[in-house]
This record gives C-alpha cells, sequence and structure tokens, in this order.
C-alpha cells in the first residue's frame, strides 16, 4: 500500500467495462482424402484456392471432402481439414506394405564424398516419425547407415504424394557487399594432355585481375569466391593457384584452375569474394516443383548450416532450426555419424536433386480406410488448439458403419461447441430402407446432429461432369455460415441449395408430403425438395433427438450451443479472482448485456441470469465454486402454418377463434 504523505489528489482508474466478447465466426472441421497435401493434421484452409494450393484440385477420387469444402467456402472462410492416407502396420513386410504410403526424400552429400548419392526409395510414415522423435531427442534419426560418413543431410517431403519436387543446394557464404569487383579482362590459358584430340584432362587456368588493398592479407586457406561471370563455369569456389601482387599499380592477379577447356568470357560485372573459414561458411535450400515443362521455386531458405550457430540477429542457422517446421514442403535431417567431427561440414552443391519414392498409397480395404478417417477426428477433440463450430460428414457413411458419425458426434460431445452434419448413405433411395437405417443402425438421440437426405445431383464444373452426386451436408453448411445460429438454415428465405462448384440439378429421390412427413415427424431426416419456380431447398431442420422438446429443432439447438460457448469462454476470466457479491454482480451484467443483444435479434424471447447470494451460499463460496445460472427461451420457427379460409354471406357473424394444435 502506498504511503501518502502529501496532502494530494491521487487518481485511479478502475476498469469496470469488462464484456463478454462474441466470437461468431463460423468455422468448419472436416476428415477426408486429397491428391496431395500434410497429413493427419488440422490445416486451416481459407477458401477452395487455399485448400486447392495445399491439398490438390477437386477429384471425387479423394471422396466429398474437398467438394463440401468448396460449397461451404461460399459463405464460410475458416475451415479446417485433416487429410488421411494409409500408413499400414509396422509389423508387415515390405510386400505386404507395397500399397501404403510413402514420404518421397533426396540424400544431399557432404562437399568431399567419395561416393555419389543414393536413389531414396522412400520412408514409410513410422520410419519418419520415428527419426522425427530422434531428432528432437538429440538423437541419431536412424536414416542413416552407422557407417555412412559421406551423406550431410537428408531432405524428406512434408506428406506423401508423386509431386516432382527437386532440392537446389547453393552456397550462400559471400554477401557481395564485400566482394571485390574485377577490374581487368579475365585470362584464360589452357592447358590439355599429351593427346591433344582428347580434351578428357584439360585444365584451364584463370587469372582475375582485383584490387589489391586488404585483399591479399585477408585470404584464408587460399580459396575465392567468384560469382557473375558470364561463363557460369568460371563461378564458384575455387582453390588459388597462384596470385601476383603488384603494389604499384594496387592490383592483385588471382588465378585458379578450372577442369575442363573454357573460352573467355570477361566480365566488368563480375565480383571476387574471400572465401571465408569453414566455421563461417553458409548455404541455401530450395525447393522446386515441376509442373509440365515449368519448374517453379516454392520457397528458399538462406544461411543454412550444418553445425549449432547463429546469425547477427541471435536466431539459429543450423539446418534443422531452419527449415523444420517453417517448410510447407520439406523437413530435413542432419547425418550425426558426421557433424560429430572435428571438420567443419559443409555440403555439396547441388542443383535439381529429385526427391523420389513418394506415392499417396492406396486403401487394401474399406474398413482400413474408415479405421484411419475415424481415429483422426480425434485431433479436434482438443477445443484449446482448434477453434471450429460445424462438422461435416462429407459423405463417409455406409449402411452398416456409421462409426465415422459417431466418431464426429463424440468430438462435438467432448467439445460441446459444435453442431454435427451428417449424410444419409447414397444407397437407402427407398424411403423404407432409409427409415429402417435411420431407427435401427444409425438411431442417435441427440440434438448435436443433424441428418439430411437425399443426396443431390449435380452439375461438377471442376470436372466437367454433368451427373455428379453430392452429398447434402455440404449445403446445409454453406446455409448456416450464411445465417445467425437461431435462423433455421431451411425453407424458401434462407433454405435454397446453391452452389457455383457442384451446382444442384436434381435429386437421386422426390419425396411426397406423405413419406417427407414421415421421414422428418416421425424419424428426424431433414429432406431435401424441389419447389417448382424456385430450385432445391432444405425443407427441415430436426435435430436428432427423439424426445420432443424445444432442443429437437436446429436453430434452437445451435443457440444454446453458441450462447453455452461464448458465456463459457467470458467466464473463464472470473477463474481465480476473489468469489465476491462485487465479481458476482459483474458477471450477471456482463452475461445480460451479450444476451440482450441475442433478444435484440430474436435470437431467445426471454432470458434471465442469477449470480448472486441465492444460488452462492457460504457453503458453494467455501468450495470455491461460483454458481451462475441462466435462464433461457428461445425463439420458435413457424414450421406448420393452419390456414382457415371461412365462406360467408355477412361478415358481421365471423368469429375467429385459435384452435391449439
Amino acid at each position: 500500500m502506498a504511503a501518502y504523505k502529501f496532502p494530494e489528489v491521487y487518481p485511479t482508474i478502475r476498469d469496470n467495462t469488462g464484456v463478454v466478447v462474441d466470437n461468431a465466426v463460423t468455422s468448419v472441421g472436416y476428415v477426408g482424402e486429397s491428391e496431395f497435401g500434410p497429413v493427419f493434421k488440422p490445416t486451416l484452409c481459407t477458401g477452395l484456392q487455399n485448400f486447392v494450393d495445399q491439398f490438390g484440385k477437386l477429384n471425387s477420387r479423394y471422396g466429398y471432402a474437398g467438394y463440401s469444402l468448396a460449397v461451404a467456402a461460399e459463405t464460410i472462410s475458416q475451415h479446417y481439414f485433416v487429410r488421411v492416407v494409409p500408413v499400414g502396420d509396422p509389423e508387415q513386410s515390405e510386400e505386404e506394405r507395397k500399397n501404403n504410403a510413402s514420404w518421397a526424400a533426396a540424400t544431399i552429400m557432404k562437399k568431399d564424398a567419395s561416393v555419389d548419392a543414393p536413389a531414396s526409395n522412400g520412408y514409410w510414415y513410422e520410419e519418419i516419425t520415428a527419426a522425427t522423435n530422434a531428432r528432437d531427442a538429440g538423437l541419431d534419426s536412424g536414416l542413416f547407415a552407422a557407417d555412412d560418413t559421406d551423406s550431410a543431410f537428408m531432405v524428406v517431403a512434408n506428406n506423401p504424394n508423386n509431386r516432382k519436387f527437386f532440392i537446389t543446394v547453393a552456397d550462400s557464404t559471400i554477401n557481395e557487399n564485400r566482394a571485390y569487383p574485377v577490374s581487368a579482362s579475365t585470362v584464360l590459358e589452357i592447358n590439355h594432355g599429351e593427346d591433344e584430340s582428347s580434351y578428357d584432362d584439360d585444365t584451364t587456368t584463370v587469372t582475375v585481375t582485383v584490387p589489391s588493398t586488404g585483399f591479399a592479407d585477408a585470404l584464408v586457406d587460399d580459396q575465392i569466391v567468384v560469382s557473375r561471370m558470364q561463363n557460369n563455369a568460371l563461378n564458384g569456389v575455387w582453390t588459388i593457384s597462384a596470385i601476383n601482387i603488384d603494389g604499384d599499380r594496387g592490383i592483385a592477379k588471382i588465378s585458379y584452375i578450372v577442369n575442363g577447356r573454357q573460352e573467355e568470357a570477361g566480365d566488368a560485372n563480375a565480383r571476387v569474394g574471400m572465401y571465408p573459414h569453414n566455421d563461417e561458411t553458409t548455404f541455401s535450400v530450395s525447393v522446386m516443383e515441376k509442373v509440365g515443362r515449368v519448374i517453379t521455386t516454392l520457397e528458399t531458405f538462406s544461411y543454412c548450416t550444418l553445425y549449432p550457430a547463429q546469425d547477427n540477429f541471435g536466431a539459429s542457422t543450423f539446418i534443422e532450426d531452419v527449415i523444420n517446421g517453417s517448410s510447407n514442403y520439406i523437413q530435413v535431417f542432419v547425418n550425426k555419424n558426421i557433424v560429430n567431427d572435428t571438420d567443419v561440414i559443409v555440403p555439396k552443391f547441388a542443383t535439381g536433386v529429385e526427391m523420389t519414392g513418394g506415392q499417396s498409397g492406396t486403401w487394401d480395404d474399406i474398413s482400413q480406410k474408415y479405421t484411419a478417417l475415424i481415429n483422426a477426428w480425434d485431433l479436434f477433440k482438443d477445443r484449446s488448439q482448434l477453434s471450429v463450430n460445424l462438422l461435416v460428414n462429407s459423405g463417409y457413411v455406409l449402411k452398416d458403419n456409421v462409426s465415422y458419425q459417431a466418431k464426429m458426434l463424440e468430438v462435438a460431445e467432448a467439445r460441446r461447441d459444435c453442431f454435427c452434419l451428417f449424410d444419409c448413405p447414397m444407397t437407402e433411395t427407398d424411403p423404407d430402407d432409409l427409415i429402417d437405417w435411420r431407427r435401427n443402425i444409425q438411431g442417435m438421440n441427440t440434438y448435436r446432429a443433424a441428418v439430411s437426405a437425399p443426396w443431390i445431383k449435380t452439375y461438377d464444373s471442376v470436372q466437367g461432369r454433368a451427373n455428379f452426386i453430392m452429398c447434402p451436408s455440404a449445403y446445409i453448411a454453406k446455409i448456416m455460415g450464411a445465417y445467425n445460429p437461431w435462423e433455421a438454415p431451411a425453407g424458401l428465405n434462407r433454405g435454397i441449395l446453391t452452389a457455383a462448384t457442384v451446382s444442384p440439378t436434381g435429386l437421386t429421390q422426390n419425396y411426397d408430403e406423405t413419406t417427407g412427413g414421415i421421414l422428418y415427424t416421425d424419424n428426424q431426416i431433414n429432406c431435401i425438395i424441389r419447389n417448382a419456380g424456385v430450385g432445391y431447398a432444405n425443407w427441415g431442420q430436426r435435430t436428432l433427438q427423439q424426445k420432443p422438446s424445444a432442443l429437437d429443432r436446429i436453430n434452437v439447438a445451435r443457440t444454446v450451443i453458441y450462447i453455452e460457448t461464448v458465456l463459457r469462454d467470458a467466464a473463464r476470466w472470473k477463474i481465480f479472482e476473489n468469489n465476491t457479491p462485487y465479481n458476482r454482480m459483474q458477471v450477471e451484467l456482463q452475461f445480460s448485456a451479450f444476451l440482450d443483444t441475442i433478444l435484440s435479434q430474436d435470437g431467445i424471447s426471454a432470458y434471465r441470469v442469477v449470480c448472486d447470494n441465492s444460488n452462492n451460499p457460504q457453503q458453494v463460496i467455501a468450495n470455491n465454486q461460483m454458481r451462475v445460472d441462466v435462464v433461457l427461451v428461445p425463439t420458435y420457427c413457424a414450421e406448420y402454418i393452419l390456414l382457415t379460409s371461412t365462406v360467408t354471406n355477412n361478415i358481421a357473424n365471423v368469429n375467429v377463434s385459435v384452435n391449439a394444435q
């Protein structure tokens, strides 16, 4: 406590303006297959093009998850996609695993390697995982033979695919700002073997002239770096064969030897630099991709080292620290068989080393695929790591296998902030079969999910196919993304199905009023219908809750989930705060201010927040608890309009009565 001795006014500002933050951003989660991209990792996609850049083009051979994202992305900007590939069983033989995914790789040799780089056959998932864990633990990765002292490091793709990746390793040691300009024409003296008709043993002595001031005395290990020569063969790191300093003229003539017969190529823009000590040697790594005949550089990492070092900003230059976790395409493993040597290791500079041995694999059977897809949903369970509030089925459902949907619901119930959009099996086009599936196979009873039928005939603008069949969950997600949670995603005002990528052109099954009523009211299946002159519309908003209550409607269920999520996040700011009447009053005021905004938008009809002595007696407070009771009166939608027309001769005799239905 401050000691106030001098009479004065000592102002203090107390912030009582805490508000409930409304982060009402619709975010969708998907698990599925794709052409390429990261595996078993929730990856943020901000739109269709961003998905294509990271996971490849849309193609039904990879399922409907990509198409689902493409449809929903027209109203939703935040999507998390987990790609699944077959990784197989580590106990399987190599022959048994031939259809499993493998990660492409390439080996970069050290500068003075005595052997050529080995060809890569790719690596299995658990091999890369084990190597990553070993690297993180500071151990040998296990990817190199114990007697391998020629490999500098290995480059491995971040994902299994057949994309044509190439790696270029170049010297980045010399900064041209400290290099000297060539001040005279380059002189070449050609030396050849005894048989002048054969040039196999030819060498060329090259002499360049540079200013001598301070240069010759600073030469290290008799090496120089030559750059920007018109003849590329004369560029590189060279050992000096002779040096002649003319102090009177202030020049130094430096000679070096190049293998092979060269043509003269002087260049006034060329540079000669002093090659530094080995412990200052750095190199750059570039990732390139060849598509057709075009080679594009995807990313470059400059000033890397094969030994622990830091740059001028204190950042590590060790290649594993520079690339791993930062690259979108590769990770690297340094060969610790050589980095522990006393000599500093420099990689062999190479252009266009192809990464080979990668393939995405094929599933041996459908059950293996569904097991992998189901397990991948566990990556969404941690609410603190991923912000999603819609989980989309993307067509992964079979008549006898709803475990994919069961896992989605498990995730939603664990997070408590998600709503699941399910599809019916494509095969169940007969209403009786669909009802049997819903009652006796799927049989879920929850307000955190909804199922829709039938599947939708579309025109696939990506592949140019007119008879494409698309799952309905994607269209429902798109509708939900365009409106508030308390607005029903159905009807002619909000429920019309549209999508640029896969535009609805028909339905796999048409339901009449009787059949639709049985599906909707008795079995909680939301129907897609055709409305003449308007198009195809979602004509229902039932959740899978079988008990009649307000939560058997999507708009109410999503509103309750949304409000609970926002208030739960807001309440976290009161954890470890004193449980005083003042703080409890602040909770009431903040929660009420937020709910007033929902009330003003017809999201709820009424509410009440209680956080005072009535629900926080001394015993509750002594248990380090604060109780907050929130009572909500939902807003109901009109789903059945009862229209009565009366024909009469005298309007004065007409009485209007309301009959409860």
